[in-house]
């Protein structure tokens, strides 16, 4: 998938303590089909631990991806998603995972059941606090007790739980916030 270019004005001090810009472009770490090929990622800007620093002019926003937040730290991160493809058929589909067995996925922590498709991602879960926001399209968040329709503007906090997304109707595009947590014992 192509990836809407998205801009990034991130701003600091300079040596006399004024405001200023240290970067406006597009964000350059955008991750073309991150997790599956129906969406892709770009990362805004990533802090390893909490209080996170905020002097200097290095580019925290620019570092490899990772679909997990930094374990004591967080990132901001938006999600374009493709919508149901015209004459979409499952039987075609070459990226479909059924849904299954829990497993860990490589190089992290989260948990994948499986369960994608063109237009849905896998079900799972992380050991994260998200906050997600919907600004464009629309998007259905899928649960294990139901699926609840998004629309611009919505805000939805996850707690470490299983849960996937779809977009069987269009596109969207959804700024998260990740923050690294613990789950429960």
């Amino acid at each position: 998938m192509e990836l809407k270019p998205i801009r990034r004005v991130v701003t600091g001090n300079d040596a006399q303590g004024r405001s200023k810009v240290l970067f406006d472009s597009a964000a350059p770490n955008a991750n073309p089909g991150a997790v599956s090929p129906s969406n892709g990622m770009t990362d805004l800007w990533v802090y390893k631990t909490s209080p996170a620093q905020i002097s200097g002019e290095r580019d925290d926003g620019n570092l490899p991806f990772s679909f997990e937040p930094p374990e004591e730290g967080g990132h901001l991160r938006v999600v374009q998603s493709t919508g149901k493809p015209a004459n979409y058929d499952p039987a075609q589909d070459k990226t479909a995972v059924p849904e299954g067995k829990p497993f860990v996925r490589a190089n992290g922590s989260t948990w994948d059941r499986g369960g994608q498709n063109a237009f849905s991602s896998p079900v799972h879960k992380s050991e994260t606090v998200d906050y997600g926001i919907l600004l464009e399209g629309k998007r259905t968040l899928l649960l294990d007790h139901g699926r609840y329709e998004l629309n611009p503007g919505d805000v939805v906090v996850q707690l470490g739980n299983w849960h996937g997304w779809t977009n069987p109707d269009e596109a969207s595009l959804m700024a998260f916030v990740m923050m690294g947590a613990k789950f429960d014992k």
